[in-house]
């Protein structure tokens, strides 16, 4: 069943209440209906009786469609699929904690904008063009994949940045099944990597720096360790589980440190 909430291009945190006769895997997708290939949020939760899901949407559309249903039943309108009933759709405010962290500049604030720009639009904007920031700073090279300079062979990577001029490559191909917050969160690796950090080449500063502001900025939890996870997928090397142990506790004292509330990180938290 699909239900449909007027956001207006407002941030806001949507609260979906559920109830279950018994436990049943229940699917969620959020997403606007004017524009293929545009998902603020794909998950799926067990559900044991009356439990909310919370969607966090610092960046939204005009109209929202809310897709829940039950995932071996497939998507039945609701008087077809008595295992579930939606009790209520809310719109609530969402938690920002940007403000509180050293990430809360001028630059940050025009990369923001621009980057969100482009990924509410990636899943159908042309290819084999470059994006240019307003003020002309950031530019992003949109291609159907990323070649290797040194071998001429297609990569995995979803993304990489110049360490000459800041330029940022993304793959099509890696971003079009991405959810928004995904696209943002691998964006922000990228923007940290040349802007931010003190060591350029560190891979783990870039993460850290990244998700400081994917999450101060009000992002949902779950996508950036789907994030972080689809990209470490390709390379399993020790190097990356390392850094996947290491953001993996930052977030859990991020949400600690700034008393995050109805945030989704595997389970849904209260």
């Amino acid at each position: 069943m699909t239900y449909k909430l007027v956001t207006r291009y407002a941030p806001c945190m949507v609260q979906i209440i559920v109830l279950t006769k018994s436990a049943e895997m229940l699917c969620l997708k959020v997403y606007d209906p004017n524009q293929k290939n545009t998902v603020f949020t794909e998950r799926k939760k067990t559900i044991t009786g009356k439990e909310s899901l919370f969607v966090r949407m610092p960046l939204t559309s005009n109209v929202i469609n809310i897709q829940v249903y039950n995932e071996k039943n497939g998507d039945l309108p609701s008087t077809e699929d008595k295992s579930f009933t939606i009790l209520a759709v809310k719109k609530l405010d969402l938690q920002i904690t940007l403000p509180q962290t050293k990430m809360d500049t001028s630059e940050v604030k025009s990369f923001v904008s621009f980057a969100q720009r482009f990924c509410f639009n990636a899943g159908w904007i042309d290819v084999n063009k470059d994006y240019v920031s307003s003020n002309g700073k950031y530019k992003i090279e949109y291609l159907p994949y990323i070649v290797s300079s040194k071998s001429g062979q297609k990569m995995q990577t979803p993304a990489r940045i110049s360490t000459k001029d800041g330029r940022i490559q993304v793959s099509q191909e890696a971003f079009v099944p991405f959810t928004i917050p995904m696209r943002m969160a691998i964006l922000l690796h990228e923007f940290s990597h040349y802007f931010i950090n003190s060591d350029m080449s560190n891979e783990v500063e870039a993460d850290l720096n990244g998700i400081t502001i994917y999450l101060g900025l009000g992002y949902p939890i779950k996508e950036i360790y789907s994030a972080f996870g689809e990209t470490f997928v390709g390379y399993p090397t020790e190097e990356n589980k390392k850094r996947y142990d290491i953001i993996n506790q930052y977030i859990k004292n991020y949400i600690q440190k700034y008393n995050l509330q109805n945030v989704y990180a595997g389970n849904e938290k209260k």
